[in-house]
């Protein structure tokens, strides 16, 4: 390692709708927030113009941010989380402004100063005001270390007036501003000690709602999802396959997936989301889509149309034909998508 790498800083990147023509504002915000979230504006803020900015780093595998934003309304939908595949916690300090809404069937309501996690893998639905927000995207591999045994912490809310939820809100403001002076080779174990942090705090109120569930079951499932995705590209993946490989009961097999919509459904959006991938991979466009199909485990051509049809609202040839031209057809800066952006950082953690 050379002495100039030993102080390089972290990878910065900045967003604002202030860049762009009142009128394109608020789709050029879509655009580049739909890395985690589909959004729309609450009927009674439409109006011309959409103020927001992001500021960026990349701490090793985690992304911190600091968002300015007009209210607005997010979600993630099932079919968005399983189409995007993305695997991560997002923590979120609501500096000022706040929010209410649903995390599956979790209620939230957030005030300035609050933190909340959510789990991107699973369905959440929010209304926020115009608020200012410091937030940490971190892989679920990275935070699981720091957790140890599984907890469901989704949509979990941390007061910031009281104890762990004080000290996390003023962990996350400190850190963002002493990000600039943060050196890159420093990246990784500050983003280890932000994980603890995060664990430390959030792990006691996640006890007390789950004490009642069976922390071996959350092993199990962690596990049972490890295995699928390791054998996507294998057509024998079925439910008996899974029984016999891991000697339990079909019935307590479809009890762990009932919440993730079945494990027939669970198996079949992993593997056209990886179709998705492939299928929107500039590096992979000398594939023919028969064979994106076979090596994402399908076993028909026409049953894999009909099925990413069904999940996206498009088909395979749709998405291949959106590659050739080159671009998003929303696409409003040309000039972002030559450097690599927070959104990047994201789905590459």
């Amino acid at each position: 390692m050379s002495i100039n790498s030993l102080h390089e800083r972290l990878p910065f990147d900045r967003f604002a709708t202030e860049n762009f023509r009142p009128h394109e504002q608020f789709d050029a915000w879509r655009d580049s927030i739909s890395v985690v979230f589909d959004i729309d504006r609450p009927p009674e803020t439409a109006r011309l113009g959409f103020q927001a900015e992001v500021n960026a780093y990349q701490l090793g595998s985690v992304v911190l941010s600091k968002v300015k934003f007009d209210g607005q309304q997010f979600a993630r939908s099932r079919r968005r989380a399983a189409a995007d595949g993305l695997d991560h916690y997002l923590i979120q300090l609501y500096a000022t402004g706040g929010l209410t809404g649903m995390a599956d069937n979790r209620d939230r309501v957030l005030n300035a100063g609050d933190v909340q996690i959510l789990d991107l893998s699973r369905t959440n639905e929010t209304r926020a005001n115009a608020s200012g927000t410091i937030a940490l995207v971190v892989p679920r591999d990275l935070l699981r270390e720091s957790l140890g045994a599984p907890v469901d912490m989704h949509g979990l809310v941390l007061q910031g007036d009281r104890g762990a939820g004080g000290l996390l809100s003023d962990y996350m403001r400190s850190l963002f501003s002493r990000a600039g002076s943060i050196v890159a080779s420093d990246a990784t174990s500050i983003a280890h000690g932000s994980a603890d942090i995060i664990a430390a705090c959030f792990r006691g109120t996640a006890d007390t709602i789950t004490r009642a569930h069976a922390p071996l079951e959350a092993v199990l499932l962690d596990r049972l999802k490890k295995h699928v995705e390791e054998q996507l590209e294998n057509s024998s993946l079925s439910v008996q396959s899974i029984c016999r490989t891991f000697r339990i009961s079909r019935s307590r097999l479809y009890r762990l997936f009932e919440p993730l919509g079945g494990i027939s459904r669970y198996i079949q959006r992993k593997r056209l989301a990886r179709a998705h991938v492939d299928l929107a991979n500039p590096s992979k466009a000398y594939r023919p889509i028969y064979d994106i199909a076979y090596g994402a485990g399908f076993g028909s051509e026409a049953h894999f149309s009909r099925a990413f049809r069904s999940m996206f609202g498009c088909s395979p040839s749709d998405v291949r034909r959106e590659l050739k031209k080159g671009s998003s057809p929303r696409s409003t800066s040309a000039s972002r998508a030559a450097l690599p952006t927070y959104g990047d950082w994201i789905r590459r953690a």
